[in-house]
């Protein structure tokens, strides 16, 4: 695979992942309609920190067992089991049943950080993406860099705009009408993604 093939994919995957409403975007907007769009700079800025830092993690684990071939295997099947896990809880989440309380305060920097490394959704996109798009885009440093820039670049703003359309968007997906097929919709979508991925193999 070329390097410009692997953006290319690598942009498919990420506006895929963005296209499935997963923790991260449903804590944008619940919270900025909670307590405002300005309260949740802190909150983003911790969800970038975070994510940094687990696809800093993530990366070196892998580029270290880059000659591994059996940890690279497990890796993706380990990618495989979230993404798929992912999509079966997708058939059975209600928004409805999250209670968002303004009397617990509001949710900072640190809890945007925290969030990243309990966040199912987010440990399944980074495996199979750094796991599959290291090498490809110069291997090592280069491509752990690269794919976080680029991760980065598209993620905040979308953060962003989760946060702004905040109020439109948490009563659309809490509305009765759509919400079961709003969320089924999502779960076809992580499983179909997985079984791209399952089909691809590892990269070895």
């Amino acid at each position: 695979m070329d390097s410009m093939t692997a953006i290319i994919e690598l942009l498919i995957i990420i506006f895929i992942g963005l296209a499935i409403p997963g923790p991260n975007a449903l804590t944008s907007f619940a919270h900025s309609g909670l307590f405002g769009k300005k309260s949740n700079i802190p909150l983003i800025t911790g969800m970038a920190i975070g994510l940094l830092l687990m696809q800093l993690s993530v990366g070196f684990t892998i580029d270290l067992l880059i000659n591994n071939n059996l940890a690279k295997i497990t890796l993706h099947w380990l990618g495989l089991s979230f993404l798929f896990l992912m999509g079966v809880s997708m058939f059975m989440f209600d928004l409805e049943s999250i209670n968002f309380n303004r009397d617990k305060g509001k949710l900072g920097l640190k809890s945007g950080i925290m969030m990243q490394f309990v966040n199912g959704k987010e440990w399944a996109f980074v495996i199979m993406i750094m796991s599959q798009f290291i090498s490809p885009l110069g291997g090592g440093i280069i491509g752990i860099m690269i794919i976080i820039f680029i991760t980065l670049i598209i993620c905040i703003p979308a953060m962003i705009a989760w946060t702004i359309f905040g109020d439109k968007l948490s009563g659309f997906f809490i509305n009765p009408e759509f919400n079961k097929k709003i969320f089924s919709i999502c779960g076809t979508l992580l499983i179909l993604l997985m079984i791209v991925f399952l089909i691809r193999g590892p990269v070895t």
